[in-house]
């Protein structure tokens, strides 16, 4: 035969079909037995609405219509409703109007397979397997308010935890605040009594480390108590000792002397610089956290290489920076002098950091 064809009907009668609006895609499960390779097969959704259709006349259902080649044993193939197209020759001789000519799927009440446009006269065979239909149990429109909603009462949520938030954080504010001023005045009077210490390193005019004990000792307390933080960096000029061997001890002090000169004039008047022995320097630098600490220690670095030095020298630094810990200060210093330790078995003029497990 010409012609093969499967109809479905869904219900008793064709004017009381399914709404299938709310579906988006159908899948099709058929094998297509033909002559020849590649030929298709039409599936019908044919829609009744009594502004075109008659129960006498079963022609005038909608032709909601899709064509393609299934093949055989090629499995479910999904499509979207949107891909259907009515059939131009039925709005034709229907005399469908403009409002009513698109593909429309609200009283579907049967469903056709049948072999394609052109077909030879042969045995042809289809045999559906699957028939599904695919669609959202909550419409678009429906999500979109159900989304609305969620987001609205979400802000709301947002905004009056955020006024709480925000009450505790100036509150706290207010108080690290009061705190900062308190430490400060400390520092502030500290650092006056320091200033009146009359021991100074003779060759370089800075401070002398026997007579920053007492005090560092006093601020390593200070500061853990107060939950204040508290820096420090080692500094050793590289390679001193081939200087003296090359250009003579004189030469050298005066190496010692620019090179502290260069770096009072980059700490601030909080911070204490003090020459620690031979050419090995410290900063301690009160109320501040290691990364700052980190930059200054960057800084001197680069401003000591970057110098002009006499004889056509080349200078460079190492430094190892460390931030106070639940420690005293000895642990303090031997963890910034370590990270100085690396610095110079890492090739030297670079800053290394002592890190803490919290901090990594």
């Amino acid at each position: 035969m010409a012609f093969c064809e499967i109809a479905i009907s869904l219900t008793d009668s064709v004017d009381k079909g399914i709404n299938l609006s709310d579906y988006n895609s159908v899948g099709i499960d058929i094998d297509y037995d033909s002559p020849l390779d590649g030929e298709r097969v039409r599936i019908y959704l044919r829609n009744f609405d009594p502004a075109y259709a008659k129960l006498s006349d079963p022609i005038s259902l909608k032709f909601n219509a899709i064509e393609y080649a299934p093949g055989e044993d090629k499995g479910l193939i999904k499509f979207p409703l949107r891909s259907f197209q009515v059939l131009s020759w039925w709005i034709a001789d229907y005399e469908v109007p403009v409002d009513k000519s698109s593909r429309q799927f609200d009283n579907i009440s049967i469903i056709e397979v049948a072999t394609g446009s052109y077909v030879k006269e042969a045995n042809y065979s289809i045999k559906l397997n699957k028939l599904i239909f695919y669609g959202e149990r909550i419409s678009e429109q429906a999500l979109v308010k159900i989304l609305l909603s969620l987001w609205v009462i979400t802000a709301i949520s947002f905004i009056i935890i955020d006024r709480i938030y925000l009450r505790k954080q100036i509150k706290e504010t207010e108080e690290r605040t009061q705190r900062l001023r308190d430490a400060n005045r400390v520092l502030y009077e500290k650092s006056l009594v320091f200033e009146e210490l009359a021991f100074t390193d003779p060759l370089t005019r800075t401070r002398n480390r026997h007579e920053i004990n007492d005090w560092l000792a006093e601020f390593t307390t200070h500061s853990i108590d107060n939950k204040i933080s508290f820096s420090m960096m080692f500094i050793d000029i590289d390679n001193f000792k081939q200087v003296n061997d090359k250009y003579g001890h004189r030469l050298g002090d005066e190496v010692l002397r620019r090179f502290a000169s260069l770096i009072n004039k980059r700490v601030r008047k909080s911070d204490v610089f003090a020459r620690w022995g031979g050419e090995e320097f410290v900063i301690f630098c009160p109320a501040t956290p290691l990364g700052a600490t980190a930059k200054l220690a960057e800084s001197i670095r680069e401003c000591i290489e970057n110098a002009v030095w006499d004889n056509g020298m080349k200078v460079t630094c190492s430094l190892g920076v460390a931030e106070l810990e639940n420690e005293d200060y000895c642990h303090f210093i031997e963890r910034a002098d370590e990270a100085l330790m690396k610095a110079k078995e890492r090739g030297r003029n670079r800053v290394e950091i002592a890190w803490n497990e919290r901090q990594l």
